[in-house]
């Protein structure tokens, strides 16, 4: 008897300090959520280069002066999912009032007509926003029947996987070169550059290759002074320079 005497007074004595522990635990907990220390200070912004911090933060809805530990990063995170440019957002805290939001941005590619102008795509097909003024480094695809969705979602349309592919492969140093991507009937691609040259690259195979050849033919010509007509890289290995009668 005294043995289990001894064992319900432990067990007893166990319970009790659980419970003082956990009381401990609540009272550090509420003075940490009621503590000016760990109110936030500052929201970081990290990884935007299109989009101004600002917008981010108004989106987020996180606050100075809230207490960090009532914020909600997966809310957080699940809100800044409205804004079409944004492709990801990781969020943390840096205690005792820093909240980091690093972000990895969508990429304008390309564009693509609409009946509203033009809409800005990446390399995904993603909606992203309308074309403007700033977009010249953006060649325009045509040739394809698009269906243009609200901002933020992927544009359906037979052939576009293949030219965004195309695009996304060609050297970046000719994409400033170039007005239009056409995409024929048959799956032929033809570039067309701002001075109105058209440049044949027959089947979307060999862009990387094809790109690189097309680059250097056309910084030669024109160094050179040549009007061209058309370039036909069907063949990789064998440029074909049609020059302009005029």
């Amino acid at each position: 008897m005294p043995e289990l005497a001894r064992h319900k007074k432990k067990r007893r004595y166990n319970l009790l300090e659980s419970i003082f522990f956990i009381l401990v635990a609540l009272l550090a907990l509420y003075i940490l959520i009621r503590s000016p220390l760990f109110e936030v200070q500052d929201i970081v912004i990290e990884g935007n280069h299109f989009l101004a911090s600002e917008k981010i933060i108004s989106v987020a809805g996180v606050n100075k002066g809230e207490n960090i530990f009532k914020i909600n990063l997966h809310e957080v995170s699940e809100r800044l999912k409205i804004i079409p440019m944004l492709k990801s957002a990781e969020l943390s805290r840096k205690l005792p009032s820093f909240v980091i939001i690093k972000i990895t941005e969508r990429t304008p590619l390309a564009l693509l007509p609409s009946s509203a102008g033009f809409a800005q795509v990446d390399s995904e097909g993603v909606y992203l926003q309308k074309g403007l003024p700033s977009d010249r480094n953006l060649p325009v695809i045509t040739g394809l029947k698009c269906v243009i969705p609200p901002p933020g979602k992927p544009v359906k349309g037979e052939g576009l996987g293949v030219a965004l592919g195309v695009v996304d492969q060609l050297p970046a140093v000719l994409l400033p070169e170039l007005s239009e991507i056409n995409i024929g009937t048959q799956g032929d691609v033809c570039l067309y550059t701002l001075d109105g040259v058209q440049c044949r690259l027959g089947t979307a195979s060999d862009i990387p290759k094809k790109g690189l050849v097309l680059s250097r033919v056309l910084s030669e010509l024109k160094a050179k002074g040549k009007k061209i007509a058309y370039i036909d890289l069907s063949y990789v290995g064998s440029p074909v320079v049609k020059y302009s009668d005029q």
